[in-house]
């Protein structure tokens, strides 16, 4: 199948999320195409370990909580970005064009299916100043706690070390595309 013929899903990345060289460790694909862009709405927090959801939602893949779950691959001290709404509110970010599977490879490593945060639809302005419609994630229900606000676009994209980040987002996009290969030859 030819580029033309694939569902382009807009995708609105925040923090190392808005950084090429995650989404390519993310997703597994190099040639990503992305623009700058001002997620409305939200506003861009920090949360710190202590913060991060400590549930287990029942549709869970695992009995983990979000917390112990980052607690048990990054340690004590880890600090995470998250969307918060805020009618007035601008996040500064990266517009991703991502395919379906590449979005659902975000999802998983953004843990939303664990109950780290909600996949939301929500809309942004990219570079040329047009509104459009985005996936994203945010904490939403219940809202979620925060240590501060990230204002403007001049933010370090990592805010936990880097090279660990990228190493943890391979291994999860590699755990998660084993697990589907292994269902589907389960299936058949």
């Amino acid at each position: 199948m030819d580029d033309s013929t694939k569902t382009i899903v807009k995708y609105f990345g925040y923090g190392s999320n808005a950084d090429r060289d995650m989404m390519v460790h993310m997703v597994g694909r190099e040639d990503l195409k992305g623009e700058p862009g001002k997620l409305i709405g939200y506003q861009l927090c920090i949360q710190t370990l202590d913060q991060i959801r400590d549930i287990v939602p029942e549709a869970s893949p695992v009995k983990t909580s979000p917390r112990e779950m980052i607690r048990q691959t990054y340690g004590d001290s880890f600090e995470l970005f998250i969307a918060i709404p805020k009618p007035d509110a601008v996040a500064y970010g990266t517009i991703w064009d991502l395919t379906p599977e590449e979005v659902n490879l975000v999802k998983e490593w953004e843990l939303v299916d664990y109950g780290m945060q909600e996949e939301v639809n929500a809309m942004a302005m990219d570079s040329a100043g047009n509104l459009i419609q985005v996936e994203t994630q945010a904490v939403l229900d219940p809202p979620g706690e925060f240590d501060r606000v990230v204002e403007g676009n001049d933010y370090p994209r990592y805010i936990a070390d880097r090279d660990a980040m990228l190493r943890e987002a391979d291994k999860a996009r590699l755990s998660y595309q084993k697990m589907l290969s292994e269902q589907n030859t389960s299936q058949n």
